[in-house]
């Protein structure tokens, strides 16, 4: 198994394994580091049908809880993103994001793989979130260690949100509801458990205010961070193919769909796999 770097910032491509045809302990242990740091895996021409593809999925982990979307018939941990090339309603996956930051234990991962993509367009960009806590100013840093961001589904899934209502003409049955409102705690730093290494954890879509802070200060500091993060610095983008399999970690990544391909269609398959409550360890 050979890792190859995707950009000069992060990310990589793995290169020498066939995943389908099933991989071994040391094999798994392998890839639960190299995503650990290098916060995206790109793996491509794989070969899954479902029940392979959740079988490769508990090699490195545990599925995690999935809501508002329903998933694939006979399939509970899979979701199957859907687009049909005349489709105008939002685009699932817009916004940068870090998947299901607003839940208690946040998956550790997600798994996506591509069975219908455009020739072009439908990318997907990542953003480092060590590295943006990493090129703060040793003041900001300080400033932020003792806060926690405050998350909350609701702009996407509450009543009032994106996709708060159902849309008969969407391919994927997304239902909001009132449980979107309810808002968790997470430390703005955390800790990755595996490298121990520090990463902002905040993101545009499901991070709603700062605990402690006025909503004058909280909403100027959220913009700053919202900002920072994204910087072109910190990226890489995946363009997908037939066959790719993208893994990537969401305790220290954020990402974003890019809506850049009306007029074509784009399957794909995801899992998340389980997390643990976000915590700063003490350096």
């Amino acid at each position: 198994m050979e890792i190859r770097p995707l950009t000069g910032a992060f990310g990589a491509e793995v290169l020498g394994v066939d995943l389908g045809s099933g991989i071994g302990d040391q094999q798994a242990q392998a890839i639960q580091m190299a995503l650990a740091e290098n916060g995206v895996l790109v793996f491509r021409e794989q070969a899954f049908d479902i029940d392979g593809f959740e079988k490769f999925a508990l090699n490195i982990g545990e599925f995690g809880d999935t809501p508002f979307i329903t998933p694939v018939d006979g399939h509970p941990n899979v979701l199957r993103l859907l687009r049909e090339a005349d489709e105008q309603g939002p685009l699932f996956g817009s916004g940068w994001h870090s998947d299901w930051s607003f839940q208690l234990k946040p998956p550790s991962a997600t798994l996506l793989y591509a069975v219908d993509v455009p020739d072009a367009g439908g990318d997907t960009a990542f953003t480092s979130q060590y590295l943006a806590f990493e090129s703060l100013s040793e003041s900001m840093k300080s400033i932020l260690l003792g806060l926690k961001g405050i998350h909350s589904a609701e702009r996407s899934y509450g009543p009032k949100g994106t996709f708060g209502r159902p849309d008969p003409n969407a391919s994927m049955d997304i239902h909001g509801d009132e449980t979107a409102v309810v808002h968790q705690l997470h430390p703005l730093v955390r800790s990755h458990p595996l490298t121990g290494r520090r990463s902002l954890f905040v993101n545009e879509v499901y991070t709603v205010g700062i605990e402690g802070l006025t909503n004058s200060e909280s909403s100027s500091l959220l913009k700053f961070l919202f900002e920072h993060c994204k910087q072109i610095d910190f990226t890489c983008r995946v363009r997908w193919e037939p066959g790719t399999l993208t893994i990537w970690d969401n305790r220290a990544t954020q990402h974003f769909a890019i809506n850049d391909y009306f007029g074509n269609r784009r399957e794909m398959y995801r899992i998340t796999l389980a997390g643990e409550q976000p915590v700063l360890a003490s350096s």
